[in-house]
């Protein structure tokens, strides 16, 4: 829905001012702008009737290039349709990268077929998206083209994409019977038996579904229950000698129990799916204030039962005001985003945590760490924003790139209230000496 009203943004501008607007190098600012806040964007681009490129939100137009062999291309050549078409996914000519077209027709002052206004979502997107849900072995959650084509499917390799699943039941025979609901089925691709959720878009041409193993199920099932099932069986017995009538109730009854095991589960995955929203920040992809406070309470009950020590490290963007003064807030976000990647790619432990504190302000919590460690992990973190050279030319430091300050403190829990409170504090005054003492550095306290 984003990019639909991207597009229709885009068409709506156009429109007022003429395709011929498209060439402007104000238009294109724009397309950077819409491009950079939208994390799922690969790309804005326009083609004019012969399919030449006119513009891009990217940097690079291929030389003579011509697009007008795309499927969705001749799709609207021939369709004059005004909504947006999603087409197969494809292979970008400008960077290589899998992606989903999404694409409305241009027209002219008279109506007539002017050429094409193209978002492209990146595959990728869904695959990060996709992987905060947790599943098991072989569940898989899936996007659809309605006319059965695989968009994507995790966890399945990208050899998958766009494979046609007309043999599949899911539309052989439960869609022509309900839009959305649950169903059983074997898979198409690897024969695998799951219990789905499936849901037919009503405003778009997809269809997505949520897979579980059956046997999986059936097993946690079995597993939770095993003390309910002896007695079942127990009583089971009693029936068979009692009489059919009884035996038919009882298997009533375990059919109505495996239903509301399924609804169980659909309830689990939707409470999942909320969570993940609510935790994750928006810009950067990282853990929020919420989730970076929780974790840290849970970190400190875990020290204060084992005795080990915690470590939180405070971390700030040097001169960064400066930089979104030089610069603008466009690249000041685009900024935060290649810091949280950085501080997101340093090797650690599924424990640990980075999250976005708030503004150009950055934490990560470490249990099991102590001082020295944190601080060698600190090091490698003011080390890494450095050595990726991003150019801040307002900075007062002699290379004139972004780099960071990083204040850590460590602690063994006692369990007194407000320890987190002071734990932040104190990481926090490490940081405010990292910057007093000429920034680009880490400073450390014992708690």
């Amino acid at each position: 829905m984003q990019i639909d009203i991207t597009l229709s943004d885009v068409v709506r501008q156009l429109n007022q001012h003429g395709v011929e607007y498209a060439s402007s190098a104000a238009f294109s600012r724009q397309l950077k702008e819409q491009h950079g806040k939208l994390p799922q964007l690969h790309g804005l681009f326009i083609y004019d009737v012969q399919g030449n490129w006119i513009t891009t939100s990217g940097n690079y137009i291929p030389a003579k290039a011509s697009n007008a062999d795309r499927e969705y291309f001749i799709w609207h050549q021939t369709h004059n349709e005004k909504g947006v078409h999603i087409n197969h996914v494809i292979r970008s000519r400008s960077t290589g990268d899998l992606v989903i077209p999404v694409s409305v027709r241009l027209n002219d002052r008279a109506g007539k077929f002017a050429g094409v206004a193209l978002a492209t979502v990146k595959i990728d997107y869904f695959r990060q998206f996709y992987n905060y849900y947790i599943l098991g072995e072989r569940d898989v959650l899936g996007l659809i083209l309605s006319d059965t084509s695989v968009v994507y499917i995790r966890p399945m390799p990208d050899s998958v994409i766009n494979k046609s699943l007309s043999s599949s039941p899911l539309f052989k025979t439960v869609l022509k019977n309900s839009a959305s609901g649950s169903a059983t089925w074997r898979s198409a691709l690897d024969g695998v038996e799951r219990i789905y959720g499936y849901a037919r878009l009503e405003r778009y041409p997809l269809v997505v579904t949520a897979g579980y193993d059956r046997e999986a199920i059936w097993h946690s099932w079995l597993t939770a229950n095993l003390t309910d099932v002896i007695l079942n069986l127990i009583l089971l017995l009693m029936i068979t000698i009692m009489g059919w009538f009884i035996l038919r109730q009882v298997n009533a009854n375990l059919r109505n129990q495996l239903e509301l095991t399924l609804v169980r589960d659909e309830l689990t995955t939707i409470n999942h799916t909320l969570q993940a929203m609510a935790l994750v920040d928006g810009l950067t992809g990282l853990a929020n204030r919420r989730q970076f406070d929780a974790m840290l309470e849970q970190s400190l009950q875990r020290s204060h039962k084992s005795g080990e020590p915690l470590s939180l490290i405070m971390i700030d963007i040097d001169f960064f005001k400066r930089y979104n003064d030089t610069n603008g807030h466009v690249e000041g976000d685009n900024c935060l985003r290649k810091v949280g990647g950085i501080l997101k790619g340093l090797p650690h432990r599924h424990t640990d945590l980075v999250a976005r504190y708030g503004g150009e302000e950055f934490a990560i919590i470490l249990p099991f760490t102590n001082s020295l460690d944190v601080k060698q992990f600190a090091e490698r973190a003011v080390k890494a924003i450095h050595d990726a050279h991003i150019p801040h030319l307002s900075s007062e430091l002699p290379d004139k790139v972004v780099t960071i300050s990083a204040g850590c403190c460590t602690l063994i829990a006692s369990g007194q209230q407000g320890e987190a409170e002071r734990l932040k504090e104190r990481a926090d005054k490490a940081l405010y000496k990292a910057k007093s003492n000429g920034r680009n550095r880490v400073e450390g306290l014992i708690q």
